[in-house]
């Protein structure tokens, strides 16, 4: 049978007199599991007259283990700190908490005790655990003996929130407008960054436009039939079976693989001539304080240079009727302005001064004349063929007039610094003579034609230190630098300044002149 100690009635003086004995005694006693249930009364009433609180006997029906510690408070005046009630569910929590943080035994006690680890114990209390978990959990729960419910409706911000009004509920169709508004926002968001990467792109790219077609405006061309893809010649109104459309024929079929473009006016801007006349297409113009191309929208522009195309019996006539051939002149230049250049291209001549025999220096003096007087140029041509070559060789010179004022803003004796790699030996010998001022593609395969290698040709200087400067001046030059077959030597000129490029030993020596 249980113990009970019942020290509800003693005071402290009595308490502290009674033996160590017991309270060890009734300490390990509310620590034993060996009966169903023991009861230790704290009951610290005044009234003497209350009921006992009944012992359970052992007679009664065994439940599992629970001890149960009675700390009601009936006089909270008389106490310092106000205990919770037994049924509150905080406090059983905290006792359950409480109760696992005990070990149990292993020295082997019967009873099933406990060892208790005061300092343990002591640090976590009931009281502490719920401070813990208070803070943790960041809500503010009271503790035992603590009554927050005043201090918080006391509490300013409770104050203000219950002052606050609440806002309404937003309805579906306020919800569904909201999520509309917050969708064309960030679509508008959206639409605006790729605006602006749209923009920035376009930018790079003009920007990289702008650059390659100042490249190409400002390119050095060197051949006349680079420049044909701009140009257009405008031949008058012909008859079928004419020599005028015999050389039309001809002049197109010549320079159709150059692009160039061939048409016919519709009327005659001079009466009684058979008038040729050039356009071309302007894409760019020379400024001379910057010495360089600026590119512009390309436009249509007439050339001031015409031909007349007249037979031998009316270039006759003119020189005898019309004030020596004057008067034909006159006319193109009332029609196209004062300033033009006139060409004038006879067919047929040779043959007419075999017929005319002592005539033939009467007529010569009088084109002579001509020629100084109006600042004309003649042309003779022996049939369509011939004509078409030489109509063809001025549209050249028409279309590269241009490029020579870039030539003219570069250093004539520099080298080409963009010239490329040869593909083989003989192909980069040729490109290393292609550097000399002067020095045609066509006359530097003369020259390695004629030599092979450059260890011969070097042979060749060391072996004639007198007629170094004549070495190559046989080699031959098969063609022209606008491709007319011309097959001519090189000449002393380019000879010596070749020379002078290979083996000359002065770095200062200027090779650009060729004369000293």
């Amino acid at each position: 049978m249980s113990d009970v100690i019942d020290i509800s009635s003693d005071s402290e003086d009595e308490l502290s007199s009674r033996p160590a004995s017991q309270l060890s005694n009734s300490y390990s006693f509310c620590n034993s599991s060996s009966s169903s249930s023991d009861f230790i009364d704290l009951c610290d009433s005044d009234n003497d007259d209350a009921p006992a609180r009944p012992v359970p006997s052992s007679s009664q029906s065994q439940t599992p283990m629970s001890d149960y510690v009675d700390l009601c408070n009936s006089s909270s005046s008389d106490s310092d700190d106000e205990l919770p009630a037994l049924d509150d569910p905080r406090f059983l929590q905290d006792i359950e908490r409480w109760k696992r943080k005990r070990k149990p035994s292993t020295a082997g006690s019967s009873s099933g005790a406990y060892n208790v680890d005061s300092s343990e114990d002591e640090d976590e209390s009931p009281r502490k655990i719920a401070r813990k978990d208070s803070n943790l959990s960041g809500s503010s729960v009271p503790l035992y003996g603590e009554d927050s419910s005043e201090d918080e409706e006391d509490s300013p911000a409770r104050v203000a929130r219950k002052k606050a009004p609440r806002k309404p509920r937003k309805t579906e169709e306020e919800k569904a407008a909201e999520k509309a508004l917050k969708q064309q926002a960030a679509a508008q968001k959206k639409r605006e960054k790729e605006a602006l990467k749209a923009a920035k792109a376009a930018e790079v790219a003009e920007a990289k436009e702008a650059k390659k077609l100042y490249r190409a405006v400002n390119k050095l061309v060197t051949d006349k039939k680079e420049t044909l893809v701009d140009m257009e010649l405008i031949f008058p109104p012909v008859t079928a079976g004419s020599p005028l459309k015999a050389l039309r024929d001809a002049f197109k079929d010549q320079v159709a693989p150059f692009g160039m473009r061939v048409t016919t006016s519709r009327r005659r801007r001079v009466l009684g001539y058979d008038v040729l006349s050039w356009r071309r297409v302007v894409r760019a113009e020379y400024k001379a304080e910057a010495r360089e191309f600026h590119a512009v929208e390309p436009r249509i522009k007439m050339e001031g240079t015409h031909l007349v195309y007249l037979s031998t019996n009316e270039l006759v006539r003119c020189i005898r009727e019309e004030d020596g051939g004057k008067g034909v002149v006159r006319c193109v230049r009332e029609a196209y302005g004062p300033e033009v250049q006139v060409f004038i291209m006879t067919d047929g001549l040779g043959a007419y001064y075999r017929r005319v025999g002592n005539s033939k220096s009467r007529i010569e003096g009088a084109l002579a004349a001509l020629q100084m007087a109006e600042n004309v140029h003649l042309l003779h041509i022996d049939d369509a063929e011939d004509g078409a070559t030489r109509l063809y060789d001025l549209s050249g010179d028409l279309g590269i007039k241009q490029h020579k004022l870039i030539s003219r803003a570069h250093l004539p004796f520099c080298s080409n610094t963009s010239q490329g790699s040869g593909t083989t030996q003989w192909d980069t010998m040729v490109k290393m003579l292609d550097q000399v001022h002067r020095v045609t593609r066509a006359g530097a395969e003369g020259i390695v034609d004629e030599f092979q290698t450059l260890a011969r040709l070097f042979e060749a200087y060391e072996q004639d230190p007198v007629g170094r400067d004549d070495l190559v001046k046989d080699c031959i030059v098969k063609s022209r630098v606008d491709g007319v077959r011309n097959t001519r030597p090189l000449g002393k000129a380019l000879s010596k300044r070749v020379g002078t490029v290979m083996y000359g030993k002065d770095p200062l020596k200027v090779v650009y002149k060729d004369k000293d």
